[in-house]
């Protein structure tokens, strides 16, 4: 497996084939939208929790819910639910109730959300200057990505955008890349990279032998992603425009901003 000094090696090489991008989180920055969502459904309920340990809770259980229909998550809602911390004293038809309210919370402050500083500059490099094919998968649906996409006129630097509602398999399964996968014969261990801000990014990207990129900047905390091992873990898009060559910084400054893999 190669480490990050020689994965951005190859990035700046143009030695490898494609990259993938997660969407919510890593390209579009919902936090806010998502922390403002649940502190307004907790205060209307009186619930006082951690609220840094609920935003990662909830925000890994949205990231899944974002690919269901509303019968589904009822359905499911038992086990989905009881790893919630803040709702152990709390009745299981009140967890529905809260956590759909979230939910359609969410969805409606996401519509806003906007791209992370660095999105349109990184973009633009990798497609127009280093020439590399470019993909989103993601576990929201693909009507939503575009309209975020076509708003902030990035939809042309994408070869393929694979949303909740065309993938047959769901993150961290490695069949979820499969879309981007088959289009390229003879790929070699590396030669695609995942990028994204979820331990189900980094997951399904290991499983499938590409080469992985973390970024803390969404819902999961550093620590949790760290843990993953994967082959380059960063704070922000920003950063990995620095590491790449985008702008002026110094050998140390790159050397102290990544994580390199033993």
């Amino acid at each position: 497996m190669t480490s990050d000094n020689q994965l951005i090696n190859r990035l700046r090489s143009r030695s490898l084939k494609g990259i993938i991008f997660d969407f919510d989180g890593t390209l579009l920055d919902i936090k806010e939208a998502m922390e403002k969502s649940i502190e307004e459904i907790f205060t209307d309920n009186r619930i006082e929790a951690d609220m840094e340990l609920t935003i990662q809770e909830i925000g890994a259980l949205l990231e899944t819910l974002q690919g269901y229909p509303l019968p589904k998550i009822i359905l499911q809602s038992y086990d989905m639910f009881k790893y919630i911390t803040a709702f152990k004293d709390i009745t299981f038809l009140k967890k529905v109730m809260i956590s759909t309210k979230i939910f359609s919370k969410f969805l409606e402050r996401s519509k806003e959300a906007p791209l992370f500083p660095g999105t349109k500059v990184l973009l633009d490099t990798l497609r127009k200057k280093l020439k590399y094919d470019i993909f989103i998968i993601s576990h929201s649906k693909k009507e939503k990505i575009m309209e975020h996409l076509i708003r902030n006129g990035i939809d042309k630097y994408f070869k393929g955008i694979y949303g909740t509602d065309e993938l047959t398999s769901l993150k961290p399964s490695p069949d979820a890349l499969k879309p981007v996968l088959s289009q390229y014969s003879n790929v070699k261990n590396g030669e695609i990279i995942m990028i994204g801000d979820m331990p189900t990014d980094i997951e399904a990207g290991q499983e499938a032998e590409c080469g992985t990129i973390a970024i803390a900047s969404g819902i999961s905390n550093k620590e949790i992603l760290a843990n993953l091992k994967p082959d380059l873990l960063i704070d922000s898009l920003e950063e990995l425009n620095e590491l790449i060559g985008i702008g002026t910084i110094s050998s140390s400054n790159t050397q102290k901003s990544a994580k390199i893999k033993s």
